[in-house]
């Protein structure tokens, strides 16, 4: 039901984003001066690698596999950080949905080098699924850091999900998108979940 839902909802979603992957990729074009599409290797389902395609954002002299904290945005520029605070750079992925390396919900598919860092029952259960586009950590206040820093997100998800969930999840992101702030742990509804976030272990 889930891979279903991810092609009859993921296939308008990349037709529709065309038009903007084609226009983020000009801006990275004249922005930085290289080639606008930056292609990542990533944990996928079963722990098997997959290639992750964004719009590029970062100068071609940032190293590849730098997490987030190593990445100064604050000196991008201002187009290049616009693509990346609307996560338009993200865009290209959707392709990646209909293809069936990930899904539209779903734990965030992580580098290597990070994954490798989890707890292994951490990893093990992230990699039970294909990765999102977007999961509860996406839209919680922690965001800002690391996965690993916060694994309850993605435990809680994986062990409560449901289609209601992953409607939920979709609609906070827009709204995250939008600017309308994050959703703490103890503010997901218990009604789109097999269990409320208390009763989880």
């Amino acid at each position: 039901m889930k891979r279903a839902a991810d092609l009859v909802v993921g296939i308008p979603l990349a037709l529709l984003s065309l038009p903007v992957v084609a226009a983020a990729a000009l801006v990275s074009v004249f922005t930085l001066r290289a080639n606008p599409f930056f292609v990542h290797e990533r944990v996928g389902r079963y722990g098997r690698p997959f290639r992750v395609i964004k719009v590029r954002t970062l100068p071609v002299t940032t190293g590849a596999y730098l997490d987030k904290f190593a990445i100064d945005v604050h000196r991008l520029p201002r187009a290049a950080a616009l693509l990346r605070r609307f996560h338009l750079d993200e865009l290209p992925q959707l392709w990646l949905v209909v293809a069936g390396s990930m899904s539209l919900v779903g734990p965030r598919p992580e580098m290597q080098v990070l994954h490798d860092d989890f707890d292994p029952s951490f990893a093990e259960l992230r990699c039970r699924v294909r990765p999102g586009l977007t999961g509860l950590w996406q839209i919680s206040p922690h965001c800002v850091g690391l996965i690993g820093q916060h694994p309850e997100y993605d435990r809680i998800y994986l062990e409560a999900r449901t289609w209601r969930l992953d409607l939920w999840i979709a609609f906070r992101t827009a709204l995250k998108v939008l600017g309308r702030g994050t959703v703490p742990l103890h503010e997901v509804p218990a009604w789109a979940m097999r269990k409320a976030p208390g009763e989880i272990n």
